[in-house]
C-alpha cells in the first residue's frame, strides 16, 4: 500500500511536469494540422477504438469549430497506479480562437515514458460554431 502511494505521488509530480510540456507539443501539432504526429506518439490502447483516418477527421472537425489552441490553464491532476501501469489524468481549461474548452489528457507511463492514452475535449463552441 505504501509503495502504491509513493508511486502515485511520484507520478503526480513527474506527470504534471511532463504533461505541461506534452500538451504544448500536442497543441503545436494540432494548430499545424499534424494530427498524424499526435496519433503516432500515442500508445496502442489509444489507437484501438479508432483508425488513424477517423482520428484525423475528428481533430480536423474540432480544429474547424474551435480554431487554433492558445493559452492553457491547469485545472487538476490525478494519478492512478495499477497492474496495467501508471496513468496520469490532467485537465486543462484551454482558450481557442473561437471559444474555450475543457481538455482532458490521460497519459500512460510505458517503459519509462509517458504516452497519450486518452483525450477528451468539451466545449459549447463545438456545437454553437
Amino acid at each position: 500500500m505504501i509503495f502504491l502511494m509513493w508511486r502515485c505521488g511520484s507520478a503526480l509530480i513527474e506527470g504534471r511536469e511532463f504533461s505541461n510540456q506534452a500538451v504544448g507539443r500536442f497543441h503545436e501539432r494540432f494548430n499545424r494540422g499534424q494530427y498524424n504526429e499526435i496519433w503516432e506518439a500515442s500508445d496502442e490502447d489509444f489507437k484501438t477504438p479508432q483508425t488513424e483516418s477517423e482520428w484525423e477527421a475528428l481533430m480536423d472537425g474540432v480544429h474547424r469549430k474551435l480554431g487554433d489552441a492558445g493559452p492553457v490553464y491547469f485545472h487538476h491532476i490525478n494519478a492512478n497506479a495499477n497492474t496495467d501501469g501508471t496513468f496520469v489524468t490532467v485537465v486543462y481549461n484551454t482558450t481557442f480562437a473561437r471559444g474555450w474548452a475543457v481538455e482532458t489528457f490521460i497519459w500512460r507511463k510505458d517503459n519509462g515514458e509517458f504516452k497519450l492514452h486518452g483525450y477528451n475535449v468539451q466545449s459549447k463552441a463545438l456545437v454553437l460554431n
